[in-house]
């Protein structure tokens, strides 16, 4: 709408031979009311393409998500192997300084990204 009303302006200042401001005034808004229907042309002509864009891209949205699903998945996955490792790391070590009887002040692991909500702190008010 600003576009053509810009352009019929234009036209109307430059080549419409008008004496006053108000005769292109005139002019300009007879020629863009009867741009109306054409604009409401337009407009169902977008809204109807894009409706049927979105009724065809499900397809294109589920693989999608199931796509960024499987990495979701994999990445926990390895998340835990990771923090599975770690563990049975540290409760090797652990056990190896109970059975000689040394103390063992090492924390246990944490995961990598702080999923656990204590940020890898262990204890009682972070002690």
């Amino acid at each position: 709408m600003l576009a053509s009303g810009a352009a019929i302006t234009w036209w109307e200042v430059v080549y419409g031979g008008h004496a006053s401001a108000i005769g292109v005034a005139i002019a300009v808004g007879l020629k863009m009311s009867a741009l109306i229907p054409l604009w409401g042309l337009i407009t169902v002509i977008v809204v109807d393409i894009r409706r049927r864009i979105v009724v065809l891209l499900p397809d294109g949205r589920a693989k999608i998500r199931a796509k960024a699903k499987a990495e979701a998945k994999a990445e926990s996955d390895r998340e835990l192997a990771h923090l599975q490792s770690a563990w049975v790391s540290w409760h090797a070590r652990w056990k190896e300084h109970h059975d000689r009887g040394e103390p063992f002040d090492e924390p246990p692991p944490a995961p990598r990204n702080g999923a656990s909500g204590n940020n890898g702190v262990s204890g009682n008010n972070g002690e």
